[in-house]
């Protein structure tokens, strides 16, 4: 048996536990034929919620204003679980008034628009860190909490979800949150996509206050990376995903490829967070590069031999807190 993998910086301790999770994740190979009702996409768990998290979950209908770049003859918009998450006695969000200056965390979770779930015990763990931060900055608590927002898009494993029926989905969620009457102002996007904030831009929708990217798989010709047999995900991985999301989609568009975005100096305050041991952190440059050529505002933050996935694992990476602290900060400044 071969020794696990290891970085300047790591204990043995760091490499066991992320060797044993390479492992794991090295087997696995995207599903296809199988796909969950609206009604299973909608369910909220009735155990292993983090102590003081609160759930909810609404059905925002498929957005009227669909940009033409995401509409399919084949493909068409539906309704799209939104599950809120709030640290703090839950308030009727339909309280929330336009000019309240409630703070929302649009969150798109990873998985490669193949798996995942926003109620998986690992993102409710990892939404329940999120809020802590936040208050922690904040101090703000009652209805001016701050606010989790993450929608279930559909997962391309189907025919009839592949791209774009992700990217109408999370576009749908937008919408529905601008409808509900949170400021665009006071909404964060947050996750591993950029594109999203991409076809807002497209819209007559008014754009997101700011972006936070965590390591975002942004080239999805994967021309501009090299492989880094440290990460817990290899390239391969990514490939499967991508080719198996985009269907007969081009990987060099901007709309499947972050990294080709036409950025301009409107484009919203971005903070962009990798690590060097992760085999996509190459598409965290070019992102901040672009934007910044482009006169925007953006920061690259690239923690010293973490992986990808590291704001997942406080208990192996000790930065994942701080990356979460930066976050709050820059939500909150």
């Amino acid at each position: 048996m071969s020794s696990p993998l290891t970085r300047p910086t790591w204990t043995p301790t760091q490499a066991a536990a992320l060797h044993g999770i390479r492992t794991a994740i090295g087997v696995f190979k995207p599903t296809f034929g199988q796909v969950q009702s609206l009604a299973e996409r909608a369910q909220v768990p009735s155990e292993g919620i983090p102590e003081g998290l609160h759930i909810s979950c609404e059905l925002a209908p498929p957005s009227s204003q669909i940009p033409p770049s995401i509409h399919s003859a084949s493909i068409q918009p539906g309704q799209v679980p939104i599950f809120f998450y709030i640290d703090a006695p839950p308030e009727p969000l339909t309280d929330v008034k336009k000019d309240e200056d409630v703070k929302v965390i649009l969150h798109v979770h990873g998985g490669g628009n193949v798996s995942g779930h926003p109620t998986e015990k690992r993102f409710m763990s990892f939404f329940s860190r999120i809020l802590l931060a936040l208050g922690r900055k904040s101090g703000a608590g009652g209805p001016s909490a701050p606010i989790i927002a993450a929608p279930c898009r559909r997962l391309a494993t189907v025919p009839e979800n592949l791209f774009p029926a992700a990217l109408q989905d999370l576009f749908s969620a937008y919408h529905y949150l601008i409808l509900k009457g949170f400021a665009a102002k006071n909404i964060t996007i947050t996750g591993d996509t950029l594109v999203l904030t991409y076809i807002i831009s497209q819209s007559t929708l008014p754009m997101p206050g700011q972006v936070a990217l965590f390591s975002p798989d942004a080239d999805l010709t994967y021309a501009s990376y090299t492989s880094i047999p440290h990460d817990i995900i290899p390239l391969s991985a990514y490939q499967a995903c991508s080719s198996q999301y985009l269907g007969n989609f081009p990987a060099d568009d901007p709309l499947a490829s972050g990294i080709l975005i036409p950025f301009t100096a409107s484009w919203p305050k971005t903070l962009v967070m990798t690590g060097t041991a992760d085999n996509v952190a190459e598409s965290s440059r070019r992102i901040v590069s672009g934007i910044q050529k482009a006169g925007g505002i953006a920061e690259l933050v690239e923690y010293a031999d973490l992986t990808h996935a590291w704001w997942m694992f406080p208990h192996i990476f000790p930065q994942s807190d701080d990356g979460l602290e930066r976050l709050a900060v820059f939500v909150y400044n």
